[in-house]
């Protein structure tokens, strides 16, 4: 998946959950492939306590991951650490 699929995926789910006034449909988890990490997308790392995070997003990142966003409802039960609000994309650095 690159970035801008990513991103799409991303503001797909929170437009989705706004619409349907459902909270547990906004992006929860974003599964980074080792591959995707620190060449399609560069996460930030806020704290031990915040994790990695991409947008807001908390990011897990390994080499058994297939790319891909679980919804908040989807994380229920793992160690995600708090939800954060989306933000916006940043355009990769040229």
């Amino acid at each position: 998946m690159t970035k801008e699929e990513i991103d799409r995926l991303l503001d797909d789910m929170a437009a989705e959950a706004a619409a349907k006034g459902d909270e547990g449909l906004l992006p929860g988890l974003l599964y980074l492939n080792d591959k995707a990490y620190g060449t399609e997308i560069r996460t930030e790392t806020v704290s031990a306590v915040r994790g990695q995070r991409y947008r807001g997003v908390r990011v897990f990142v390994a080499r058994a991951y297939d790319t891909k966003v679980l919804t908040r409802a989807e994380t229920a039960g793992m160690e995600v650490g708090a939800f954060e609000d989306l933000t916006e994309s940043i355009p990769n650095p040229v």
